[in-house]
């Protein structure tokens, strides 16, 4: 795969600070204040994300009066914009229902709401993990703004690598547990993920999380032997990962590190080397998301060590080519070259047929795609768009949410390109794509690609795209 660099830039779809929802009226006064200061300094919504440290899909809400922002955002977006207090006054009114949840989550810290804990030994990692769940169910409106850290996610990164992967759990619970319970936990989960990767994080994660606690947490309190504990703790670290990823998709993005740490923890009991290098693969990929470049890249090459000691070269080559988006995200040109080129070789080399059953999205439609992610991050629209066309030789059907998220990428790889008119006639296609999916990353692609074109209005595929994708953004 040929490569060319240039110029830096910031990775579409990148989020940061969150706002609990609102549970009061929005004074509409706020966000046309905010839209009105944002066009006086001549800021797109992404920039100005850039600044403040979240999605231009979320200041999209907030001028559009469907969000009231966090006070950290207010903060924010008041220096930014240089408000004089205008902003201030006009978000003062907080109803105490909703002061009250946002106090709770600013204080709660670590200590109340679990799971970013690597625990010492594999019964308290069951604990630890359970409790997640049960508390996941039980305040789970609570939960929902729970903050997301990036370096919160190097200890247990660390923790893995060094930590003996030979527990041999083993229980003397009530329960018998067998194979074929776990085999139930595997298929399940199985469903679970291709329910995700069909239509969305939003549509499949209560319901996972309450097979969590329901089900799984009742077999890890049951009676095993060692070699069935293995394998126990694997389908649920399985399982847990999905859950993350969901929560990651939903917009959760606090909660979803959490589900991320409990699953690498669940996979170290079971000694699952493969199944860890691929959580961290995760880790890094929400970590890029969040514009966190040099923690995606240190999760990617932890994950690299983990899955060559595995022997698994299919996440190798994965691994790489998240460590060479997390560089693009950061601005380096030629980290990223190195990393990509890394990534191709390890490509060609993989037996993928012989890999684990949850590595087999993995093929050259999604190496195309994370191309394309790093050179739009680059700013290199025309390279991106040659990668893009390639990312959409895939099963649209079984990866739907996947072919939303790369024709978008195809769209902004146009308007970088010079071709808005062809990014809006693609950006048609990505607007009817996400209409069955419940998919926040997909809401904040699209809205991304709307800040983009919003330059061009008047060109007449422009205008048809617009008129498309705004009530789609709007009942989100």
């Amino acid at each position: 795969m040929a490569m060319t660099f240039a110029a830096r830039a910031q990775p579409i779809g990148s989020r940061g600070l969150h706002a609990m929802p609102a549970r009061q009226a929005i004074n509409p006064a706020f966000g046309a204040c905010l839209k009105a200061l944002r066009l006086k300094r001549n800021l797109s919504l992404r920039r100005l994300g850039q600044q403040v440290h979240c999605s231009h899909g979320y200041l999209w809400d907030l001028e559009a009066g469907l969000k009231r922002p966090s006070p950290p955002v207010l903060a924010l977006l008041e220096t930014a914009l240089d408000a004089g207090g205008e902003l201030l006054t006009l978000a003062s009114v907080v109803s105490a229902d909703a002061g009250e949840a946002l106090a709770a989550v600013a204080t709660s810290g670590h200590t109340t709401i679990p799971g970013l804990e690597f625990a010492e030994d594999w019964q308290r990692g069951v604990a630890v993990a359970t409790e997640l769940w049960r508390e996941d169910m039980q305040r789970r409106d609570l939960l929902r703004g729970v903050a997301f850290s990036a370096a919160a996610y190097l200890s247990p990164a660390v923790r893995w690598l060094t930590a003996p992967l030979d527990e041999r759990p083993s229980s003397a619970g009530e329960r018998l547990v067998g194979e074929p319970e776990v085999e139930a936990v595997r298929r399940v989960t199985g469903v679970y993920r291709s329910l995700d990767n069909q239509y969305g994080g939003d549509r499949v994660r209560d319901s996972l999380v309450r097979f969590l606690d329901s089900e799984v947490a009742g077999l890890l309190r049951g009676r095993f032997d060692p070699r069935t504990g293995q394998a126990l703790m694997s389908a649920a670290a399985e399982t847990t990962q999905v859950a993350g990823w969901s929560s990651y998709d939903a917009g959760m993005h606090g909660l979803a590190q959490r589900y991320m740490v409990q699953a690498l923890r669940l996979a170290a009991a079971a000694g699952d080397r493969p199944l860890g290098a691929e959580i961290l693969a995760a880790m890094s990929h929400q970590a890029a998301y969040l514009h966190a470049s040099t923690e995606a890249v240190d999760l990617a090459r932890a994950a690299g060590l983990m899955a060559a000691q595995a022997g698994v070269t299919a996440i190798e080559a994965e691994s790489a080519v998240l460590e060479a988006q997390g560089h693009a995200v950061g601005g380096d040109e030629a980290a990223c070259a190195a990393a990509l080129d890394r990534a191709e070789r390890a490509f060609d080399r993989a037996d993928r047929g012989s890999g684990p059953q949850w590595i087999s999205y993995f093929d050259e439609a999604y190496l195309s795609a994370k191309f394309g992610h790093c050179f739009t991050a680059l700013e290199q629209g025309k390279t991106a768009a040659r990668f893009a066309v390639r990312s959409l030789d895939m099963d649209g059907q079984a990866y739907a949410r996947g072919r939303q998220f790369n024709l978008t990428l195809l769209a902004v790889a146009h308007v970088q390109a010079g071709d808005p008119e062809q990014a809006a006639v693609v950006g048609v296609q990505a607007a009817t794509a996400a209409e069955q999916l419940h998919s926040r990353r997909a809401r904040d692609y699209l809205a991304d690609l709307a800040d983009r074109l919003g330059p061009y209005q008047g060109l007449s595929a422009v205008d048809e795209f617009s008129e498309q994708v705004q009530p789609f953004l709007r009942s989100a």
